[in-house]
């Protein structure tokens, strides 16, 4: 029986943001709008690409908990994380901000993928964080930024997990390469697209999406 690879993702953020929300909207497509809980709940979930490539996905959607303990486990247990904030709190936006500092010091940069998510933005009348922010925030970590609605609409939040796991797998793969350290990086993004059968003409720019 072959293997099928697996990515773990981790889904952080402040209380409310909407973390299991977008979670439970992407692997089932159905909208929950209240959550309370003080427990972790592993998802698995397996995804196929266009090349027919299947990749089991474990989502971890965490509980709020703070810069310490728990969190550094998430951490250190994930290849891909979420960070989800509120376009309608500063405070979860502050909080997304944190936590991708966090990322960056626990973690080596090529040995995992990170996805900026902003919530709620069919509440626009209570906007505080702007499109603008977002993406100044993914640029300075060098993440995806998407914004979404998973109260609105499940096409969104699905392009964005896809597209983490997307990439999430393309690092596992570049570091399994033993000439990895050979390739420039419009080598490894076309070697990388020929495995998944994407036709991608510039893989510099970050996605970087209000949906």
């Amino acid at each position: 029986m072959t293997n099928i690879p697996r990515i773990r993702v981790v889904v952080l953020g402040s209380s409310r943001v909407g973390k299991s929300a977008v979670t439970v909207r992407y692997l089932t497509k159905r909208y929950i709008g209240e959550y309370s809980s003080n427990t972790d709940f592993l998802y698995r979930h397996t995804v196929s690409f266009d090349s027919g490539v299947n990749i089991e996905v474990e989502i971890l959607d965490t509980c709020k908990c703070k810069v310490t303990g728990c969190l550094y486990d998430h951490i250190r247990w994930g290849e891909a994380f979420v960070v989800v904030y509120s376009v309608c709190d500063l405070n979860s936006f502050n909080e997304a901000q944190t936590l991708l500092d966090s990322l960056s010091k626990l973690k080596l940069p090529s040995y995992y993928t990170t996805l900026l998510l902003g919530n709620k933005r069919d509440l626009d009348h209570s906007r505080v964080v702007c499109v603008d922010a977002g993406q100044e925030l993914s640029l300075r970590h060098g993440c995806q930024f998407y914004e979404v609605s998973a109260a609105e609409s499940y096409a969104g939040v699905s392009l964005a997990f896809q597209s983490l796991v997307r990439e999430a797998r393309s690092v596992q793969l570049l570091r399994a390469m033993p000439i990895r350290r050979k390739l420039g990086v419009n080598s490894v993004s076309k070697v990388l697209g020929t495995i998944f059968g994407g036709n991608k003409r510039d893989r510099k720019k970050r996605p970087s999406l209000s949906i």
